[in-house]
């Protein structure tokens, strides 16, 4: 079968033809609805894939872990996945009277921003990382590339560079399991066109909580391949989905809540405990989200994080914890 823009994530599999869909009235009956399952849209995740480097070399891992964390899992909404795909024209004029034709000439993708908005947070986070990656591509008063080479030693090194600059992300939407993805897409030379501080100015009495909307320039790409990665990442970044496995924190045998444990939960990955949440310890930062893929299983740089995650469940289980 040919490659579509559908292969390798979720492809209709039933035969619409057999039945008249929605011709003489609405058939809902079990036997029809299997074949065409009305899509619901709402269901949609991003991931920065790499990172601006001068941003990360300055101002350091962990306030840029921060802000891409706040990207991936602090959005409120995401605009430019949807952007559409035009098919040009140009006109074909014949004939006594010139009647005219159009014939198709050229495809072109429109998409050429990416706009994220999410909640500011106290320590303006977000502005941090945007004015300086904004103002280290150019200086706001000399007009240079700078890369804020002055105060960021790991940067003198550093060649200025669109490649050292911007940002990646694949967008991923899936049904409404979380699990299947419908649709994905990357976005390359992500850089971000402004920093808005109105939310600075001043009015009396009026106190309101902060979003933000930032607005990358960006090139949007849509392939089988990202489709496959687009997948990959869903099923290893997982989140809770059954309420049934939450997890509170507190634990009576210690009368407190776990220290380092009471905010994120991870998927147990042992044969006992799949589908239950095990707690994670606060040092293990290498990945958010364990899932029950076994490629990721034997990958290098995530067996310390199930060992131990399988370590304290064992201790959980023989009452040694």
């Amino acid at each position: 079968m040919a490659n579509t823009f559908q292969t390798n994530i979720k492809e209709h599999s039933g035969d619409m033809s057999k039945y008249s869909l929605f011709l003489g009235g609405l058939n809902v009956t079990r036997d029809s609805l299997i074949q065409y399952d009305p899509l619901r849209s709402g269901y949609g995740r991003i991931f920065m894939i790499r990172q601006p480097i001068f941003v990360t070399n300055g101002l350091g891992e962990d306030k840029m872990r921060n802000f891409k964390h706040i990207l991936e899992y602090g959005n409120t909404s995401i605009t430019g996945p949807g952007g559409s795909l035009q098919l040009d024209n140009s006109p074909m004029t014949g004939g006594y009277v010139g009647r005219q034709v159009e014939i198709p000439t050229v495809t072109k993708d429109n998409t050429n921003d990416l706009t994220i908005q999410v909640y500011e947070f106290a320590g303006s986070p977000v502005r941090e990382v945007l004015q300086y990656w904004i103002t280290g591509i150019s200086d706001p008063l000399s007009g240079y590339s700078t890369y804020h080479r002055s105060s960021a030693l790991d940067n003198v090194g550093l060649n200025s560079s669109l490649a050292n600059e911007t940002a990646e992300f694949i967008y991923v939407a899936t049904d409404n399991t979380g699990y299947n993805v419908e649709y994905a897409c990357m976005f390359a030379n992500c850089w971000p066109t402004e920093v808005n501080l109105d939310h600075f100015n001043y009015t009396a009495g009026q106190h309101d909580v902060v979003q933000v909307n930032i607005q990358f320039n960006a090139t949007r790409y849509i392939s089988p391949q990202i489709n496959d990665q687009a997948k990959k990442l869903i099923r290893k970044y997982n989140v809770l989905m059954d309420s049934l496995n939450f997890h509170s924190g507190y634990s009576i045998d210690n009368d407190e809540v776990e220290k380092g444990k009471p905010g994120t939960f991870y998927e147990g990955r042992d044969n006992d405990n799949r589908g239950q949440i095990a707690n994670k310890d606060k040092d293990d930062t290498d990945v958010f989200v364990e899932t029950y893929d076994e490629t990721v299983f034997k990958t290098p740089n995530i067996g310390p994080v199930l060992n131990s995650i399988l370590a304290k469940t064992e201790q959980s289980k023989d009452g040694t914890s």
